[in-house]
């Protein structure tokens, strides 16, 4: 009986291999093929989605870079056109959250204030981000302190403030609470978030404000007492 070696059996292998997917196609061709094609159509679906969403992102970043220029340079209604035009076109990029940031901002700038609260909020609900949310519930808290509603605005203050990790911004939303705190003569809880601002803030303004309004924490402490 012959001996076989390794490197022969493994050759023997492979043919057999070869031999069966030769059997299998001539026995299934119309199937293979079709197959085939199919996924030959998958992988051009593929590549002309991604090129068009890439197209789609470049562009929209491009749109929403040229409203912030125009934000920037305090032309509202221009921006405005801007960013509604991403919202409206780029639907499913990253600007498409960004825009309705903006143009939170530039309704709450103009006055309508109704807009700026439903814009915030539906930017918050969509996304999350470290600086832009905390900054929407800072922008809802605006909205109601102008229209005078200051438990809606002292309760967005307090949530912008627990969510911002940047310590500059968050200080300054700090600031504002205090104030609203003052406005209702309660003074325990001004004192506590003027703590928190001089524990975080570097910044000379920002301290020389809080320690200012400490002071008048103590003048409204002794009056009441």
């Amino acid at each position: 009986m012959a001996k076989h070696r390794r490197k022969d059996l493994k050759h023997d292998e492979f043919k057999e291999t070869i031999e069966n997917l030769v059997i299998f196609y001539e026995h299934h061709k119309n199937k293979v093929l079709w197959i085939g094609g199919g996924l030959v159509v998958l992988l051009i679906f593929f590549f002309v989605y991604k090129n068009n969403k890439q197209t789609k992102i470049s562009e929209s970043k491009e749109m929403y870079n040229m409203g912030i220029i125009l934000y920037g340079n305090g032309d509202f209604n221009q921006a405005r056109e801007r960013f509604q035009s991403v919202v409206d076109k780029y639907w499913g990029t990253p600007f498409v959250n960004r825009s309705t940031f903006m143009l939170a901002n530039i309704s709450y700038k103009q006055g309508d204030l109704d807009d700026a609260i439903g814009k915030f909020k539906s930017f918050i609900d969509r996304s999350y981000d470290e600086l832009l949310t905390p900054s929407a519930y800072q922008g809802i808290a605006q909205c109601y302190e102008q229209r005078g509603n200051l438990p809606e605005a002292i309760e967005n203050y307090e949530i912008a403030a627990d969510k911002f990790k940047d310590n500059f911004a968050r200080a300054e939303c700090l600031l504002s609470l205090a104030r609203l705190y003052l406005g209702q003569q309660k003074t325990d809880n001004a004192e506590k978030v003027l703590k928190q601002v001089l524990e975080i803030s570097e910044d000379p303004e920002v301290i020389e404000a809080a320690e200012e309004k400490l002071n008048l924490v103590q003048v409204q402490k002794e009056f009441n007492e």
